[in-house]
């Protein structure tokens, strides 16, 4: 087996009741992303082996996909105890057989450590067999009239020990539910380091707008363009953004619906992904006379898993006929319904060409869409 130096434990057994959501708040979603994958996104976690989750079996969907984002780092999962002392033990014990000569203990509830506190707590250890970060409150106190200041230190998370140190405390130890793993730690042997101010522990609602501080926003835009003949010989049957309308329908391999392709396709760029044709190919019968509300939810789940949001929808039919402004509010709200956004953030829109070529002969449609999406949710 190979040689484990460093091991990363992060305690997210925890229910966060305080916070009054329906989820622990280790497992909220901010900007796309729980306090578990915003902490791990931040630091080098290159400077671990392993690293252990410690969760609830009926949480284990909000952390399971770790081992595809971070894909050069070992995973290790094990079940929360009662308390935060057996959580701790628990996951403890699950690391043993790798022998790691170092491990951090992390509260999953402090997501804005930095790397550079992680760094020093590691190369700390060189030369201490546990090291805890603190921070100081320099607040006035005053209690009954009298005014005091103190040094207390206020100890945070992540907490650096040897392996062996913090096993065999565990192992030993006569208390069942220390709040911290220090406790178990013989004071005389704490090298105690600055912490850092910032790395607030995730309490009350309001602490989740420390997020605006550390998120950062990313837009991407996306642009899709179709075109489809007019069939000359059918008086019915058009669909455009999946609304029918009294007029000639366009010819294609699925219904033809030129706004719902141009859709898919900028979302699809917007993600980096490939045309619409990839995924649905004209040459498979699977697709031939298919709702194209299909390929939009499809479009929609793809948004989903790689949590963006819709920020603003444009788009444009260029043709002589039919009247898009007669369509434009049903059409707005069957998209804003398959999509499943806001009304308010989708535009739709017509010009003619002029009577100048192929669309302006009257034997074509086309559509073109322009998407804005966002890592947050704006509305």
């Amino acid at each position: 087996m190979k040689k484990i130096e460093n091991a990363l434990v992060i305690l997210a057994g925890g229910k966060g009741s305080r916070l009054n959501k329906p989820i622990p708040k280790q497992f909220i979603q901010i900007n796309g992303e729980n306090l578990i994958h915003f902490f791990l996104k931040r630091m080098d976690i290159n400077n671990f082996d392993i690293i252990l989750i410690v969760h609830k079996n009926s949480y284990f969907n909000h952390i399971k996909k770790l081992k595809n984002d971070f894909p050069s780092i070992k995973f290790l999962f094990a079940n929360s105890g009662k308390n935060r002392q057996l959580s701790s033990f628990n996951a403890l014990k699950k690391l043993s057989p790798y022998k790691p000569k170092n491990v951090l203990i992390h509260d999953a509830a402090r997501p804005f450590c930095s790397n550079k506190l992680i760094v020093k707590l590691i190369k700390q250890l060189n030369n201490n067999d546990s090291v805890i970060p603190y921070t100081l409150n320099h607040d006035k106190k005053i209690f009954s009239k009298v005014e005091v200041t103190n040094t207390i230190k206020f100890i945070q998370t992540p907490q650096g020990f040897k392996f062996k140190i913090i096993y065999n405390a565990h192992k030993k130890t006569l208390l069942e539910n220390a709040k911290d793993d220090s406790e178990l730690i013989n004071k005389e042997k704490i090298k105690f380091i600055k912490g850092e101010k910032l790395n607030i522990k995730i309490t009350y609602p309001e602490d989740l707008n420390y997020f605006k501080l550390f998120s950062k926003t990313v837009f991407k835009t996306g642009i899709g363009y179709d075109i489809h003949r007019i069939d000359t010989k059918s008086k019915k049957g058009l669909k455009l953004c999946g609304i029918k309308i009294e007029y000639n329908k366009l010819i294609g391999h699925s219904d033809a619906d030129v706004g719902i392709h141009a859709i898919c396709d900028s979302i699809f760029g917007a993600l980096s992904m490939k045309d619409i044709g990839y995924y649905f190919s004209n040459n498979s019968s699977k697709w031939r006379n298919k709702n194209s509300v299909h390929f939009l939810k499809f479009a929609r789940d793809k948004l989903v898993k790689n949590n963006y949001y819709i920020v603003n929808l444009d788009i444009n039919f260029i043709c002589e006929q039919p009247n898009i402004n007669k369509h434009r509010s049903k059409m707005i709200k069957n998209i804003s319904s398959i999509l499943k956004v806001p009304e308010k953030i989708i535009s739709i829109k017509a010009t003619s060409n002029e009577k100048i070529g192929f669309i302006g002969d009257g034997l074509g449609i086309a559509a073109e869409s322009i998407v804005q999406i966002s890592n947050e949710k704006t509305y």
